[in-house]
């Protein structure tokens, strides 16, 4: 269930929250990460595959600290699925998800973020025909709810999508969160989590 408290309240608790789960993360060492990795991909390919039908599927690319995919992207441009990437825009908030396809050249974009060189007649996903995102995260609770950044890009996204897609959070279990995690109105539930020890659907 959902905690309702006062604006200043969610505000403070939620910074209190990613400074701790921060540092949890940063926490784990690179062979932790390298092993981590292997399984989340493994994880990921099970879920998705059980899914049935999952083609176009909109992920990120990892910052520093973030739980990477490049393992699971190996093998789904491999299967020939149809990956977007996002790309974030000059306006505040803006974001939109461009085809990510082997060969397409990464650059370092706003917020010192990578991703997809986007050209001339490259066009953004419609978030409608996109059937799932891998999304990253801070932190996760038991009831499927997700503590990012603190930018509401993803949910600012998804929430304006009339027919978003299944919402796949990526993370290692250290952010979990052991209570409930302050919620908002606006933020964008997970249909499902994927970790190093397994994935699970909301």
């Amino acid at each position: 269930m959902s905690q309702h408290v006062n604006p200043n309240e969610t505000y403070d608790h939620k910074e209190a929250l990613r400074r701790s789960l921060k540092e949890r993360r940063a926490a784990l060492t690179a062979e932790d990460r390298g092993r981590h990795h292997q399984r989340i991909a493994c994880y990921l390919h099970s879920l998705l595959d059980q899914q049935k039908k999952m083609r176009r599927i909109a992920l990120y690319l990892a910052s520093p600290n973030e739980a990477d995919l490049s393992l699971w992207m190996d093998s789904a441009q491999a299967a020939e699925l149809q990956l977007f990437a996002p790309v974030v825009g000059a306006e505040a908030g803006q974001m939109d998800f461009y085809p990510l396809r082997p060969g397409t050249t990464i650059r370092q974009g706003r917020f010192g973020l990578r991703e997809p060189m986007v050209r001339g007649n490259d066009t953004p996903a419609d978030p409608a025909t996109l059937d799932a995102a891998l999304v990253p995260l801070l932190g996760f609770d038991d009831q499927g709810h997700r503590l990012g950044m603190g930018g509401g890009y993803y949910d600012r996204y998804f929430c304006s999508a009339g027919l978003r897609p299944w919402i796949v959070g990526i993370a290692y279990d250290v952010q979990r969160s052991e209570k409930p995690l302050p919620t908002e109105t606006w933020d964008v539930r997970l249909d499902a989590l994927v970790t190093e020890t397994g994935s699970r659907i909301f």
